[in-house]
């Protein structure tokens, strides 16, 4: 064979050569420096496991590792025709909201994660991360009072599973029109049951922040227009200083006037404070509903005196371990509600709360995850708009793409003892036929 030959022929095979080698290097490039996005769901959630709001971030936190590790028992989530495993990655914000942003971001660029979540916390903590998510074009399923949060906005990315104050769900939905839907509207709905058998004088408690004065005004509002009289409305009586310790000129306004009602949506610290001091002036309300500082049993024992919580109500209570609701995640996981409750209180040998709620969390995202079909952000924002599910945590889930909210239904529950004589949660009112009452009503308060 002629040198020329030889060289076509070296020629031939350097480039099959560089041809295998390079198929070699792309498969190796794939398999190691591919996209990470198709090996695991990356969730962020920023939760307050420390300081003031953690008697609700704590449980929560539990409850969202709970389903995950569910979902992730019988597979992962679907994606594109993959089971993916979720991991979950939690960082305490300190129940500080000015840790929110930061730490936002910090999942976001270091921790690549696909999602971000926060929990049934105030807006305060919510809003901060729904303006990092609409930065970065990455979605945030986040909760706090609806109209609060959504006037911060509106967003692109953040989607909320928010308590709605007083707004009417749009006329179109499933549940426009029906009782429940409405945390203002239950307050006016349970107070009605006995409009005939108190003199409808009514005392406001809430704290003096973006909440606490939203809910004040909107609050005064249906009461004067239902008929009733806002003691010391005019001057915003009962919106207090966070923190305050001595409610006394407060407590006797109220008094001397006879308000036989009160409305709350305090901070469970300071509702405590005001109680002991209430019952030692003398005031006797016959009703109290406080949509905030009488959701957590850590609240409400820091009363001290149990015989003094009975009756106390929570007006927009999500959550009880007798729901009947469920999942296809959780029915295949074996779970129901009274056994993520069981399992809560053998785990921290504490009684359950309602913030165990937020297992739905987990099963949203991962219903919206599937409908998307893929992890990329933009597929993953349309998909919330087109979800419609029931939850074990939290029943039916379906947002209303002009709020980016999916309004839950809420029950009113009081405080009662055990057999034993510890404080205990019931369902007392029940919009939803299919949750029956697990408690008759208490009324009128029976302080000793």
């Amino acid at each position: 064979m002629d040198r020329r030959g030889i060289a076509f022929r070296v020629k031939v095979l350097l480039i099959v050569a560089i041809v295998v080698v390079a198929a070699i290097l792309g498969f190796l490039t794939y398999t190691y420096l591919g996209p990470k996005e198709l090996e695991e769901v990356r969730i962020g959630n920023i939760i307050s496991l420390t300081g003031s709001l953690s008697a609700y971030g704590q449980p929560a936190a539990w409850a969202m590792r709970k389903a995950v590790e569910d979902v992730n028992k019988i597979g992962g989530v679907m994606v594109g025709g993959r089971r993916l495993q979720i991991r979950l990655i939690q960082y305490d914000d300190s129940s500080d909201p000015t840790k929110s942003s930061l730490l936002a971001e910090q999942l976001i660029l270091q921790d690549k994660v696909h999602l971000l979540l926060t929990y049934g916390g105030p807006p305060v903590a919510s809003i901060p991360v729904s303006r990092v998510a609409d930065k970065y074009k990455i979605p945030a399923l986040v909760d706090g009072i609806f109209e609060v949060w959504w006037s911060s906005g509106p967003y692109k990315y953040a989607w909320g599973a928010c308590p709605v104050v007083i707004t009417p769900v749009p006329e179109g939905d499933p549940r426009a029109g029906k009782p429940g839907y409405s945390c203002l509207g239950n307050y006016i709905w349970f107070t009605n049951m006995f409009r005939e058998r108190t003199n409808g004088r009514v005392a406001l408690f809430a704290p003096d922040d973006a909440d606490g004065r939203t809910w004040y005004d909107l609050a005064s509002k249906i009461l004067t227009e239902a008929g009733y009289v806002v003691v010391g409305g005019e001057r915003r009586l009962g919106q207090y200083a966070p923190g305050t310790m001595d409610f006394t000129p407060i407590i006797r306004e109220w008094k001397d006037a006879g308000a036989e009602i009160l409305w709350g949506l305090s901070v469970g610290a300071d509702f405590a404070v005001m109680w002991r001091q209430a019952y030692t002036l003398g005031w006797k309300p016959k009703m109290v509903l406080d949509g905030r500082a009488l959701k957590n049993y850590e609240d409400v024992v820091a009363i001290g005196d149990p015989k003094l919580a009975v009756g106390l109500a929570d007006p927009f209570n999500p959550w009880h371990p007798s729901l009947p609701y469920k999942s296809i995640y959780s029915e295949r996981a074996g779970r129901t509600n009274m056994k993520l409750a069981e399992e809560w209180t053998k785990e921290t040998g504490k009684p359950w709360t309602e913030a165990l709620c937020q297992y739905f969390f987990i099963e949203t995202i991962c219903a919206v995850i599937e409908l998307a079909g893929s992890l990329e952000p933009e597929k993953i924002n349309e998909a919330f708009s087109q979800v419609d599910i029931i939850t074990m945590g939290r029943g039916r889930v379906k947002f209303i793409p002009e709020w980016h909210c999916s309004p839950g239904i809420f029950f009113v529950a009081q405080w009662t003892l055990d057999e034993k004589g510890n404080l205990k949660m019931e369902i007392v009112r029940s919009p939803d036929p299919d949750v029956k009452p697990t408690h008759e009503v208490i009324f009128p308060l029976p302080l000793p």
